[in-house]
Parts: C-alpha cells; sequence; structure tokens
C-alpha cells in the first residue's frame, strides 16, 4: 500500500498524528511500490529511456535507502549523544 493512502487509513485509528506522519514518510522511503509518486516517476521515466529500468531502480533505491538512514540517524542521535 502506498504511503499516502495509508496515512489516510490510518489517520481514523490514532490521535497521534506526529508519529502517523512520521510513519508513513518513513515507509514510503526505499522502495519503488511504497510511494505512488516513485511508481509515476518510474513510468515516465521508462517511457524516454526504455532500457533504463535497472538504472532507475537501483538509483531510486539507493538514494531511498540513503534518506532513509540519515532520517533515522537524525531520529536516534539526540538518544546517543
Amino acid at each position: 500500500m502506498s504511503n499516502v493512502p495509508a496515512a489516510i487509513l490510518l489517520s481514523q485509528f490514532t490521535g497521534d498524528y506526529k508519529s502517523l506522519l512520521l510513519g508513513v514518510n518513513i515507509g514510503g522511503m526505499g522502495t519503488l511500490i511504497a510511494s505512488l509518486a516513485g511508481l509515476i516517476t518510474y513510468r515516465e521515466y521508462l517511457k524516454h529511456e526504455p532500457d533504463g529500468s535497472a538504472r532507475f531502480i537501483g538509483l531510486f533505491s539507493g538514494l531511498g535507502f540513503g534518506f532513509l538512514a540519515a532520517l533515522l540517524g537524525l531520529e536516534y542521535l539526540p538518544a546517543l549523544v
């Protein structure tokens, strides 16, 4: 499930919106199927670069997981200091 529909669905079951937004945004990073925007971008990219599937997925995943690691590091850094 994409992160935006997940936020809408789960918002009915919680009052802790800060954690919900953090969870769905962090959950949308890293993999192509976690974000509808990522899937749309992938489809558009393939229209212009039909042979670029592996390159796009590799770059998208690498950057997504890199940002995920950075966000997790920022979240846990205060606890380490």
